[in-house]
């Protein structure tokens, strides 16, 4: 599979909430990066950071974030997930996060993924 396959199925795991699929194409090991200035941006280490990231997001949503996924760039070890992620809270302007997930890929599994938003300011003031 090549990085961008990998990539493509990470992202309808997510949309389908499956997470024996989700599991096969993470790295026990993953690292993600969140930027901003809100609790949850910084690291999220390994798959109980991934998750316990994934749910925290899930708990402050009306429902959880909604990713569309645009396009993905694909390289040797490298992957761009192009995605359009939005949601809603109460008190707070929606989310509407244009957003670009890049991916390191080793041994076949998500290693990295650094999260890229259009407009981080915006994003931020969504989480905080």
């Amino acid at each position: 599979m090549t990085p961008a396959d990998i990539v493509q199925k990470t992202y309808g795991a997510l949309k389908t909430n499956d997470l024996p699929t989700l599991l096969s194409v993470l790295s026990p090991d993953i690292v993600l990066h969140v930027p901003g200035s809100h609790p949850l941006a910084g690291r999220h280490e390994g798959l109980a950071g991934f998750a316990g990231f994934m749910e925290k997001t899930r708990a402050l949503t009306d429902g959880g974030e909604t990713i569309e996924l645009i396009d993905v760039l694909g390289g040797e070890t490298h992957a761009a997930a192009y995605c359009r992620v939005t949601a809603t809270r109460a008190g707070r302007e929606p989310l509407d996060n244009t957003t670009v997930h890049l991916a390191r890929i080793a041994d076949g599994r998500i290693a990295e993924i650094w999260l890229h938003n259009w407009d981080n300011q915006s994003a931020s003031a969504f989480w905080r």
